[in-house]
């Protein structure tokens, strides 16, 4: 009996090892690389994105698809994971926030692709803040 209760007990702390072991190292930290606007490249606005942003990192949780850091995708509303990425498929969340959400200042769309199918440990992505699209390379951590 002493012998099975501490089989079970090492089983339990493996399983729970294991379990913590494949969770980890699945999340992703990005940095953006560059910038680009719907009304240019080029001006104050397209200006400010870049000394605000580019260069700057942020993560994403992959469970949630919650962006924290320099980027994010969640202020009242919480995103939505539409695709967990696979070898095959890329990795990708969407929020919304309607003016009735918000402060109401407007309405906001934030949608993120990650390339989980690219070789390699860095994978590109790209980010939609209304009419800005940020690109940059995410790595799991």
């Amino acid at each position: 009996m002493k012998h099975r209760i501490v089989s079970l007990f090492f089983c339990f702390v493996f399983s729970c090892w294991t379990v913590a072991a494949t969770a980890a190292g699945r999340d992703y930290k990005c940095v953006v690389e560059r910038v680009s606007s719907a009304s240019g490249d080029n001006g104050s606005s397209h200006q400010f994105y870049v000394d605000n942003y580019v260069g700057r990192d942020f993560s994403v949780d992959r469970a949630s698809g919650v962006m924290a850091g320099a980027l994010k995708n969640s202020y009242v509303t919480e995103p939505q994971v539409i695709d967990f990425g696979s070898s095959e498929n890329a990795y990708k969340a969407v929020a919304t926030m309607r003016v009735d959400q918000g402060a109401g200042a407007g309405s906001s769309v934030y949608a993120l692709t990650i390339e989980e199918f690219e070789s390699g440990p860095e994978k590109p992505f790209v980010f939609l803040m209304n009419a800005t699209v940020f690109f940059g390379k995410c790595e799991h951590y």
